[in-house]
């Protein structure tokens, strides 16, 4: 008996048996725990990082290689605004300039039509002072006459008088 008890002894210190039952309850542990389906929802869980990840790195090409194609479109696509830029331009400068000629064309017929009327004011401006003068020049020249020989006083009022006789009343 004292050599069972010593047996035991030396198995309840030894480091293997030691070693062995902690192996077990670790097993035991991990079938209860169920550590294979939490390594696997682990395992699965990365899986699906990467693939999202490689999904997320293609997509990130694609847009890269878009952008690429814009940016070597780029001049051509500058040059073709600049194109219809210019055009555009010429457009609106060739219709600015006839728009201007006819505005030119239209004040010069407008001042045309305002000198002619101010002629045509000047002209009967001088015609009616050129009467008013000559009237009273005339008015003068008669009442000079008739000063200098008053015998025409007579003879123009008998002639006044013989017009008015022949009128018909």
């Amino acid at each position: 008996m004292q050599e069972l008890i010593s047996i035991l002894k030396i198995i309840v210190t030894s480091n293997t048996l030691n070693f062995i039952i902690m192996v077990a309850l670790l097993a035991y542990i991990i079938k209860k725990i169920n550590l294979n389906q939490t390594f696997d929802k682990a395992i699965a869980s990365v899986k699906s990082n990467i693939d999202k990840s490689d999904e997320e790195k293609q997509n990130a090409q694609n847009l890269l290689s878009k952008a690429n194609d814009l940016m070597q479109k780029l001049p051509e696509d500058i040059k073709t605004m600049e194109d219809n830029a210019k055009a555009k331009l010429d457009v609106f400068r060739k219709r600015i300039e006839e728009d201007a000629q006819k505005s030119i064309f239209n004040i010069g017929k407008n001042i045309d039509r305002a000198v002619s009327l101010e002629e045509k004011k000047i002209s009967n401006l001088l015609t009616d002072k050129t009467s008013k003068a000559s009237v009273e020049i005339a008015r003068q020249h008669i009442a000079k006459m008739l000063d200098e020989n008053p015998d025409l006083h007579k003879k123009f009022i008998q002639s006044s008088l013989d017009e008015l006789d022949r009128i018909n009343l």
